[in-house]
């Protein structure tokens, strides 16, 4: 749909923001209290609006966006994509999902920040930055990479980017309202996601979908 270098300065655009989003937050963590305030605003807010319901509905919500599940997800989708021939997205979609987890990993045990105290469903491990929000966020971003050009038509197109863009928010907000963790965590998972599916795609256009359009056109 769109040439090679118009894909990578895109993604290479996405790449850049998405890392200054992630220094900015970083940098007001280490700072103590630049950014505490809208922690302390939103905790307010989101703890008002609970309800029996919404709390069920929202921890249903979270199960779905589990790193776990979306991990099995992932080998679904890359098999599915191996059958179909389609060997480069597989391995482009395992890739970046796995490089996602790898920077959330170092990013949760350099910060250790603890999560909020007002945490419905007790979990243990560090709060920054949500292991759900970033893996959802990879995942969905290359959900909607990987199958957009194969969308015949223009409503299952929308189809596919509203209903992931979605099921990220959903999944997002879940986390916040359950108290799993502070706004900062959730901007941060969604800055660590672009930014990983981001790098990935570029390393993967430049050292590999470019080798091919160079040995394409040498053999005309």
């Amino acid at each position: 749909m769109f040439p090679n270098w118009a894909k990578n300065i895109l993604f290479l655009l996405v790449f850049m923001i998405s890392s200054l989003v992630l220094v900015i937050i970083i940098d007001g963590l280490l700072s103590g209290t630049d950014l505490t305030p809208l922690n302390t605003v939103i905790e307010q807010t989101v703890t008002h609006m609970r309800t029996p319901f919404l709390t069920t509905f929202f921890i249903f919500i979270t199960r779905l966006g589990d790193p776990f599940v979306l991990s099995f997800a992932t080998a679904l989708i890359s098999t599915l994509l191996v059958v179909r021939g389609r060997h480069y997205d597989a391995v482009l979609f395992i890739t970046s999902l796995l490089i996602s987890v790898i920077l959330l990993l170092v990013l949760k045990n350099t910060f250790q920040i603890a999560r909020p105290s007002y945490n419905i469903i007790n979990t243990s491990e560090w709060s920054f930055p949500s292991g759900h929000v970033t893996v959802t966020t990879a995942f969905f971003f290359l959900l909607v990479y990987s199958f957009f050009g194969y969308m015949k038509t223009l409503r299952g197109k929308i189809i596919l980017v509203a209903g992931s863009f979605i099921g990220a928010i959903l999944i997002w907000f879940s986390r916040l309202y359950l108290g799993a963790h502070w706004a900062l965590d959730i901007l941060g998972g969604i800055a660590l996601g672009l930014l990983s599916v981001s790098f990935t795609i570029l390393a993967f256009n430049i050292l590999i979908e470019g080798r091919r359009s160079l040995k394409s056109r040498m053999h005309l």
